[in-house]
């Protein structure tokens, strides 16, 4: 009995295309790390920027309660209407800007700097600044605008023979790293 022949199979060349697709695959996943990373790393960084924001935000905000502070101190203390203005510095902060100044002082020169007119915290002993090492102390200007304001500024007939004194307090804080700057202002009333 004879078997019948079984032909052999007929091998192809192969052109390398399992190759190809997967060094393909191998550049588009290289290419989804490279730019999840690159999110990471942003996110990072805005993260980081928000932080120092948020400390440089709390630290101007305790120096305008600061300058408040020293406002209504002054006007306790009885204050007289001889602060110094615009053209000369004052180691306390206070200031009196009632039309005569060409701009206001907290649009002057930076806070640290020569011929400044802001005020450190630092220098204060009444009141302490507790920085804990995460945001630098804050600066503070208080200028003295108005002598004869209303009290109550929704009824300003209500009660006209009282008077009170409105301040401008600007208070200034950066993070250590220089990174976030916070500039904050109000104005303060006090009989």
């Amino acid at each position: 009995m004879t078997c019948p022949a079984t032909p052999l199979p007929v091998f192809r060349p192969q052109r390398g295309a399992a190759l190809i697709i997967a060094m393909i695959l191998l550049l588009v996943m290289s290419l989804l790390a490279v730019a999840s990373l690159r999110g990471t790393l942003m996110q990072e960084r805005m993260s980081a920027n928000t932080h120092d924001r948020d400390l440089a935000f709390q630290s101007a905000e305790a120096g305008l309660r600061m300058g408040e502070q020293q406002a209504e101190n002054w006007v306790r203390n009885g204050a007289t209407p001889d602060w110094p203005s615009c053209l000369n510095s004052n180691a306390g902060g206070l200031y009196k800007n009632i039309n005569e100044c060409e701009q206001p002082l907290w649009e002057g020169p930076a806070p640290g700097s020569s011929g400044t007119f802001w005020h450190d915290a630092n220098s204060d002993t009444d009141i302490s600044f507790n920085s804990a090492g995460l945001s630098l102390a804050p600066f503070y200007i208080v200028e003295l605008i108005s002598n004869q304001a209303p009290c109550n500024i929704d009824e300003p007939d209500k009660n006209p023979t009282i008077k009170c004194r409105r301040f401008r307090v600007t208070a200034s804080s950066r993070s250590t790293d220089g990174r976030a700057q916070v500039v904050l202002q109000s104005i303060y009333a006090t009989q």
